[in-house]
């Protein structure tokens, strides 16, 4: 017998197994164990909500059909459309011809002819997939077939064509990609490269992400006319408190590649440590301490710059000084101590051997905070440090300084003016031990002490004076100190009586000589400040020092330094020393930056003229950048680093970038110079020009190809 019910709302529940599936519209028709329901209908079914133009409800087969406009919502995550669908309940499967489904969490659309869905498993025939507008795709993927993990979110499409505006430019067998930002292990997107000297360039970066505290990246490279290599990186979390990362690498040239370019070594491998802790007598000693502890670790070693040079293909990217440190510093502090121990080491990549080279290691401080008396009139610190100098070859050190500054300190006239006294006792004590080199004798090396108390008064002020719309601010200050009692002893008065330990002296002995020769000093500055409302206009710092001792008299150098914001979009930074006694000025720098959100712009220039041990010294370097948003979606740059003193364009670059929701594309020149380790001439360089083409497929990703020329 068949039945039709009309009312405003019929809400119809099927109970399967555990699960329950909802059905609601206007109208229901039922016959036999087949239900039609129409009239807005809407489904209920796990986490997915179900609309269509009309459902039919099969109880016996537990089959519900959705034909006609079929939309699927499933948890935020993605929405589905069909113009036909069937879900079996008994079995947890659909069909959906044809589907069309948009990810929420990526943006990503896919459209393909069928799909059949098995619980968490979307099997897809052939179709596409894109992140552009649906309507007309910059770019798409095309695909024989596909599969989608909706509960690990990642999508697998086989035979797969890129096509950008309907011309097809690149083929895969295969290709994945995550759907959502989860970590998770596999390729990452590899760097293509060519070069007149190195051949073709390619990279494969490989990512584990085996535990949610530590990853890894593996980076195996090939460069088919130089060599072969690997880089990895490892970064780790341990504890709540801190983190940290492991790098390290090997490469190996060519035989005909190293002799034909004379590089002194035919392996270059190194590695890097980096680590932070916040906590770490808290939580790896689980001491009851009320104070703060802290470990920083930056540490590395390579045999020659071009372990550098090699971990990418971008070597304009590269950091390539000469000098290599690295640093373990540890503390812990308290309310009124602060207990410190440090560890430096030097290594010069321009060097055949660092075995000379002074290392710390350790350097052990103790300081004292301030302690206030009398109403914060008197104040008193106090510092200690012991330093253990090492190095392989020659004498080493072990250094003790002390320094115990105290300061009474007052107001003057209605607080207008501060007047302060310091007296400043200081010492050091230096042992030596360890073989001279043999060019020495152990006579040079005696254990030596110093002594020393200083005397210093200050006046300074800070005066304030608002106007209408900004507020000045000026501060002065002048102080004088004199040198007072010096006591000298062994190693410290052997070299202080002859004299031959100065500035700039390259005696092997004179290396643990740090005393500056006695003089009084008046030191005397003006810094001004221009505020408008809380944006700080412009600051002026000036400062000078004058020096007396047996001598004479004579000036330091002229210090001052001016930030000045001229408008919103226009600022300017100076800095200048001017040198008295050579009557010219020995360092300088101007940066003029322009920035009003289209034009980005601004110029640098360095200079300096200066004596570095006895030797002139001379540099004048250029800088400038600029770029331009012309739109939404273009962007043009470039960039230029020039030496004046050396007529050396040191780098240039210039290059536009393209930018749509779904698609960057750039393409920029750049122009490079790296250092080298030769047989030859030890340090040395090579000119690199680079063509870099970038493709992103937002949310996909993407790859950069470059093409380099060398010399």
């Amino acid at each position: 017998m068949r039945n039709i019910c009309w009312i405003s709302l019929i809400a119809s529940t099927i109970l399967l197994g555990n699960e329950r599936v909802e059905l609601y519209g206007t109208t229901v028709d039922a016959n036999g164990s087949i239900v039609t329901v129409s009239g807005n209908p809407v489904a209920l079914y796990q986490d997915q909500i179900l609309s269509a133009d009309e459902f039919t409800y099969d109880r016996n087969a537990s089959i519900i059909e959705a034909k006609g406009s079929v939309n699927v919502f499933k948890a935020k995550q993605f929405y589905a459309i069909s113009d036909y669908s069937r879900v079996n309940l008994a079995d947890d499967t659909r069909y959906s011809k044809p589907y069309y489904m948009f990810d929420q969490n990526s943006g990503l659309w896919l459209n393909t002819e069928e799909a059949q869905t098995c619980k968490n498993e979307i099997d897809l025939a052939s179709g596409a997939v894109s992140g552009c507008d649906s309507r007309d795709p910059l770019w798409k993927i095309r695909f024989s077939s596909a599969d989608y993990d909706t509960d690990n979110m990642w999508i697998n499409l086989y035979n797969a064509r890129l096509v950008v505006n309907d011309l097809p430019v690149f083929y895969l067998p295969y290709f994945g990609y995550p759907t959502d930002h989860t970590r998770r292990s596999g390729l990452l997107i590899p760097t293509f490269g060519l070069s007149n000297t190195e051949g073709f360039y390619y990279e494969q970066p490989i990512y584990f992400a085996p535990q949610n505290w530590w990853d890894a990246e593996l980076r195996p490279q090939i460069r088919t006319n130089r060599g072969e290599g690997v880089y990895t990186d490892i970064r780790f979390v341990d504890t709540p408190s801190s983190q940290g990362s492991i790098e390290a690498g090997y490469f190996k040239e060519q035989g005909d590649y190293a002799s034909a370019n004379d590089l002194a070594n035919q392996k270059h491998y190194g590695y890097a440590l980096n680590y932070r802790h916040s906590a770490p007598l808290r939580e790896w000693f689980d001491a009851k301490l009320e104070g703060e502890s802290g470990l920083y670790v930056d540490g590395s070693w390579m045999n020659d710059v071009d372990y550098l040079n090699l971990q990418h293909s971008d070597e304009t990217q590269n950091i390539t000084d000469n000098q290599v440190m690295s640093r373990i510093n540890a503390y812990y502090s308290s309310e009124d101590n602060y207990f410190g121990a440090y560890v430096k080491h030097y290594q010069y990549l321009d060097q055949a051997s660092n075995a000379q080279t002074i290392q710390t290691l350790p350097s052990l401080h103790y300081h004292r905070y301030l302690e206030s008396l009398f109403g914060d009139h008197l104040i008193i610190s106090a510092d200690a440090t012991a330093t253990d100098f090492y190095r392989a070859e020659g004498k080493r050190a072990l250094q003790g300084d002390f320094t115990v500054p105290m300061t009474f300190q007052t107001a003057l006239f209605d607080e207008y003016l501060d007047l302060s006294y310091t007296a400043t006792a200081s010492s050091k004590v230096i042992g030596f031990y360890g073989n001279a080199l043999p060019t020495e004798t152990g006579s040079l090396y005696n254990h030596g002490l110093y002594a020393s108390l200083d005397h210093t008064v200050s006046l300074s002020s800070t005066l304030i004076h608002p106007y209408d719309s900004m507020t000045h601010v000026i501060s002065p200050f002048v102080s004088y100190t004199a040198a007072g009692n010096r006591y000298y002893n062994g190693y410290y008065d052997t070299y202080h009586t002859n004299g031959e330990c100065v500035v700039g002296s390259t005696n092997p002995v004179c290396d643990y000589y740090t005393l500056n020769e006695p003089s009084d000093t008046l030191s005397f500055g003006l810094s001004n400040y221009v505020f408008e409302g809380n944006n700080q206009l412009l600051v002026d710092r000036l400062s000078q020092n004058l020096r007396y001792d047996d001598q004479g008299s004579y000036y330091g150098e002229l210090q001052n330094e001016l930030e000045w914001e001229i408008s919103s979009a226009v600022s300017y930074y100076n800095q200048t020393a001017y040198n008295h006694d050579r009557n010219r000025i020995t360092k300088e720098q101007n940066t003029l930056r322009y920035n009003d959100g289209i034009v980005t712009a601004g110029v640098s220039h360095y200079y300096a003229d200066e004596i570095r041990n006895n030797i002139p010294a001379y540099a004048s370097y250029w800088t400038a950048d600029a770029a331009y948003q012309y739109n939404r979606n273009y962007r043009i740059f470039g960039l230029v680093a020039y030496d004046y003193h050396e007529d050396l364009l040191k780098r240039s670059e210039i290059g536009f970038l393209h930018t749509q929701r779904c698609l960057d594309f750039g393409i920029r020149y750049v122009q490079n110079r790296r250092p080298i380790l030769t047989n030859a001439n030890g340090n040395d360089s090579v000119d690199d020009s680079y063509i870099f083409i970038t493709i992103i497929l937002k949310p996909i990703g993407g790859s950069e190809f470059n093409y380099k020329l060398t010399n």
